[in-house]
């Protein structure tokens, strides 16, 4: 197959791909604590074979997610917890431990503070037991159940958030590791809504979507030639 054919359907699978992270943000844009991913194009470190220049073929599309926080909505409900500031909660799940900043938690038939997914939220010493009283949450995280404090929610900050994975229900997989989180503040009774932008989503899906098209209509175009000059040298 052509070079030129190969680089121009590479093009078209990476605005595809960019179209899924697009479109998986606008799906989300309601989702409590989601972090919109963006696409992007790197050029992968591989030599050509000629020793030449890389050609379009090099080429890749990787995926980073923004971790802006997003906006704050005031719920009232004592297990409702909201993040500011660069801070994950940690889940205790059975893949390991995981970060969320989606905060719907709620109290299991333990007693436990729990995730929307049901995982443990983890504290310095553990999962945290709540139940029999009436729950408070400070800004740094300090848990009391009728003024008598039960423990402290584990509030962490990621070495390198472009390196997160998301895992799916608002749920995102550390590849590198973490410290305690030191610039945040805890709000109860308040969710983070979700950061993508609808806006300039949408607009992002116009744009690409028209790029794909143009993308088409020149490999049409170039297949025709090709059927054209195949055809001319066989009357030849």
């Amino acid at each position: 197959m052509s070079d030129l054919i190969m680089q121009l359907a590479g093009v078209i699978q990476r605005d595809i791909d960019t179209l899924n992270e697009v479109s998986q943000n606008v799906a989300n844009a309601n989702t409590t604590g989601y972090k919109a991913s963006r696409a992007f194009s790197v050029l992968a470190p591989v030599a050509s074979v000629s020793g030449g220049p890389q050609s379009l073929n090099a080429i890749q599309t990787q995926t980073s997610i923004s971790t802006e926080g997003g906006a704050l909505q005031h719920t009232g409900k004592a297990t409702d917890l909201a993040l500011a500031g660069d801070a994950w909660f940690a889940l205790q799940t059975p893949q390991g431990a995981m970060l969320t900043r989606d905060g719907r938690f709620s109290v299991d038939n333990a007693g436990y503070l729990v995730s929307n997914a049901g995982y443990p939220v983890m504290g310095e010493d553990g999962p945290i037991q709540v139940s029999g009283g009436e729950l408070k949450v400070d800004g740094a995280g300090q848990v009391r159940i009728d003024d008598q404090m039960v423990g402290q929610i584990s509030v962490v900050r990621v070495d390198n958030p472009l390196t997160l994975a998301a895992s799916g229900s608002g749920i995102y997989e550390p590849t590198v590791g973490w410290q305690p989180a030191k610039d945040y503040v805890l709000h109860q009774g308040m969710l983070e809504r979700s950061n993508a932008a609808m806006g300039s989503d949408m607009v992002k899906i116009m744009e690409v979507s028209r790029h794909v098209e143009t993308m088409q209509r020149a490999l049409s175009a170039y297949d025709s030639m090709l059927n054209s000059g195949i055809n001319q040298l066989g009357k030849d």
